[in-house]
């Protein structure tokens, strides 16, 4: 079955990650040691950014792909998980996970614009890229 997601994710040019539809950039996914810093990284992230809706996928520097997830807009996201590095406290296993794996990250993703089509392309790449944070326990 693996094969054949695969075949369907290459054929919509979603897969592999390197393919002409994808775009990248490389992100500290850190916390930040001031205001300054926070706010230099929050730029990074809306320069590389679009409004778009889409499928991002955090790949730290060792090529292990960390988390794929789906945004609308992508931008939102992407800063929603970076300030999750400065909060204090909390129990919520996203945050505690985003705390747990700083570092250098690629960031690639996708504008796609059908709700529908998100989910199942989100769904298939956790399937093959086996993100080490898992949504969904029965992928």
């Amino acid at each position: 079955m693996k094969k054949d997601v695969e075949d369907l994710l290459k054929k919509k040019g979603y897969f592999p990650l390197t393919s002409p539809l994808w775009n990248s950039f490389n992100f500290a996914q850190v916390v930040p040691n001031n205001n300054h810093e926070r706010q230099t990284n929050i730029e990074l992230i809306e320069s590389n950014l679009s409004n778009k809706k889409g499928i991002y996928v955090y790949v730290n520097s060792e090529e292990e792909t960390l988390y794929v997830g789906k945004g609308s807009p992508i931008k939102s996201r992407i800063k929603s998980h970076y300030n999750k590095l400065s909060k204090v406290n909390s129990n919520n296993k996203r945050v505690i996970f985003f705390q747990s794996n700083q570092g250098t990250v690629t960031v690639f993703w996708l504008e796609i614009g059908e709700k529908e089509e998100r989910e199942l392309v989100e769904h298939l790449l956790s399937f093959l890229l086996k993100p080490k944070y898992l949504k969904w326990r029965a992928i």
